[in-house]
């Protein structure tokens, strides 16, 4: 089994970077073969350019995306790990999605309807916020990244099984509450994967 675990915070000493070495630990306790994409350790392009939509169109993919479509398509599981900012991921994880899960590689139209193309896979999105949970359900935080990823992009793309985490109030928790929730990040990754 192989598993992808994309990864976008500008802080390699981030928690958000404890969450995604806590991720590829567990999968490889699991036998699990991880490819890791640092996004921004890669410099990776989020700009989703005229020559990239043409190319999605055309069958002419650019190369650095064919690289990347090429890690998706031997994955099994693709994890995501980001933090939440302005009700979303950062724009280079959103760039990465924009750019990789295009037309014809992730999804197709149909005289049916739209048809997910990457049918099998396990997809898990794990996120930090700023927020509390009691606000993050007031103002409807919490259900952004399961509807805005991994029901939009994950369920749209055909994967068979899909779920969605967020970690509360990580700048405000005590070191030993963020401990707690790296041994979830533990127990999400033995029970999924």
């Amino acid at each position: 089994m192989k598993a992808l675990l994309v990864y976008a915070h500008p802080n390699p000493l981030s928690f958000n970077a404890a969450i995604a070495a806590t991720v590829k630990e567990e999968l490889e306790k699991k036998g699990i073969e991880v490819k890791v994409k640092d996004l921004y350790a890669m410099n990776f392009n989020p700009v989703l350019s005229k020559a990239d939509l043409e190319g999605t169109h055309t069958g002419n993919v650019p190369a650095d995306i064919k690289a990347e479509q090429e890690d998706v398509r031997n994955a099994d599981i693709i994890v995501m790990v980001a933090p939440i900012w302005w009700y979303s991921v950062p724009a280079i994880m959103k760039g990465y999605m924009d750019r990789v899960f295009s037309i014809g590689f992730a999804y197709e139209y149909t005289e049916s309807g739209p048809r997910g193309l990457l049918n099998g896979k396990k997809g898990l999105i794990i996120t930090t916020a700023g927020a509390d949970e009691k606000t993050a359900k007031e103002t409807g935080l919490d259900k952004v990244v399961d509807m805005g990823i991994a029901q939009a992009l994950f369920g749209f793309c055909g994967f068979s099984e899909y779920k969605s985490k967020i970690f509360y109030a990580v700048p405000m928790v005590s070191d030993e509450e963020r401990r707690n929730m790296l041994s979830e990040v533990r127990n999400l990754i033995q029970n999924f994967a």
